[in-house]
């Protein structure tokens, strides 16, 4: 449900917008979370109805980070120079090609144009503009800075996109080595290793208990492959199904991070994204508490976000940023000591930023250190595997040169 408020901030200067939550105590709690004094709270009709003639974005014209990155920065490039918001809308809906963006650029300038604020407008659209997004955006234009907001939010999304190409660069050796290495197996074991090992078998000779093994596997990927691949598309589901649950996210989350090889990368990861979000967030003028909530959702891994939502509950109650976050026991000590330095100089936004430099960098060590510890794991892994099934073809042979010695 999509609730519109009005309340006074700590200042006493009256502040209207509207948040989207299961129902009415949970916007209490977080306006009040904000030191907002409500003045007005009610469910918000027009905009619920709005909400349901969403954009319904396909597998197909999925808006990429790319795109958005590029709408952003362009975004930005109008606004910086002093374009009104509503031309910049209409250039952009003109040049975009992401079909999805293009459709819900126009929808977006038609709200502008009908009074409402670039943040609501963009709330509307939640599968294309995150709560960072749209939190951010409301912070620039309650505080006059929208063409700054925007262009830290392009380097964010910018920063965000480098490391995603960086994974999937990393990721394409070694799925192609694997997928070469099963399908070099399946071949042997299916139309190899029985045409050889038959004419043992015709002869009368027994084969060896290690050979007979291998063709049992052989005759069950030959006579059997539904099996194999409905037992796959049944995993497969099942874990998907399991991780779509809270309790499942976590366990498989905890698990990325705890991995021997890439789950260091996916710690650097989770940190980076958390250093550099939040400093943006922050520096953007977004208060504490909203940054963090806006965090949870989007840092990537549920028992990071746990520990941020935990970590918010303390400082609701009075406590400092970095206590809550060390107390549990996911960020490494140099993260929130630095936290503690932030902000006991008044610097929190600037030692954030620092941070996630350094951890953007711990990025793409880990992911060459990731890379250069798998390349020999898996040259190993295949050899073993093709050597024991040749081990395997030639073992008869073998044994008929043993009996007639």
């Amino acid at each position: 449900m999509i609730f519109s408020y009005r309340a006074l901030d700590a200042a006493g200067a009256i502040i209207k917008g509207t948040l989207e939550a299961d129902n009415r105590n949970l916007v209490i709690e977080s306006l009040l979370g904000q030191s907002y004094t409500i003045l007005d709270l009610k469910e918000d009709k027009n905009r619920e109805a709005a909400k349901k003639t969403e954009i319904n974005i396909t597998w197909f014209d999925k808006v990429k980070i790319a795109d958005l990155s590029l709408f952003t920065r362009q975004l930005s490039t109008m606004v910086s120079s002093g374009l009104p918001i509503v031309r910049s809308f209409e250039i952009l809906e003109e040049q975009t090609r992401n079909n999805m963006l293009k459709k819900a650029t126009g929808e977006i300038r038609t709200n502008l144009e009908g009074g409402l604020t670039l943040n609501d407008s963009l709330a509307r659209h939640p599968k294309i503009f995150s709560n960072m997004y749209s939190s951010m955006v409301k912070a620039g234009e309650t505080g006059g800075a929208l063409d700054t907001v925007l262009n830290r939010l392009s380097d964010t999304l910018e920063r965000d996109r480098e490391i995603e190409s960086k994974i999937k660069s990393a990721s394409i050796y070694p799925i192609m080595v694997m997928c070469m290495a099963v399908i070099v197996v399946i071949v042997i074991l299916t139309f190899v290793m029985p045409v050889f090992v038959n004419q043992f078998t015709s002869s009368g000779t027994p084969l060896p208990a290690y050979t007979q093994f291998f063709m049992n596997i052989s005759y069950f990927f030959r006579d059997r492959w539904y099996a194999l691949l409905l037992g796959i598309i049944a995993l497969v589901t099942g874990l998907k199904w399991i991780g779509s649950k809270p309790n499942g996210r976590l366990f498989f989350d905890r698990l990325k991070l705890k991995m021997p090889i890439t789950g260091k990368v996916a710690n650097r990861i989770a940190v980076s994204r958390f250093t550099r979000i939040l400093g943006t967030l922050l520096k953007s003028g977004v208060p504490i508490l909203e940054a963090l909530d806006v965090l949870k959702g989007v840092v990537g891994n549920k028992v990071i976000s746990d520990a941020i939502g935990e970590a918010r509950m303390s400082i609701r109650e009075g406590q400092s940023v970095a206590a809550p976050l060390a107390a549990t026991e996911v960020f490494e000590p140099m993260v929130t000591q630095m936290i503690a330095i932030g902000e006991e100089t008044g610097a929190l936004d600037d030692m954030l930023e620092r941070m996630a430099v350094f951890y953007d960098n711990e990025v793409t060590f880990a992911i060459d250190a990731m890379l250069k510890a798998m390349e020999p794991a898996m040259i190993v892994i295949v050899g073993i595997v093709i050597g024991s099934i040749i081990v395997a073809i030639y073992l008869p042979i073998f044994n008929i040169i043993t009996t007639i010695s």
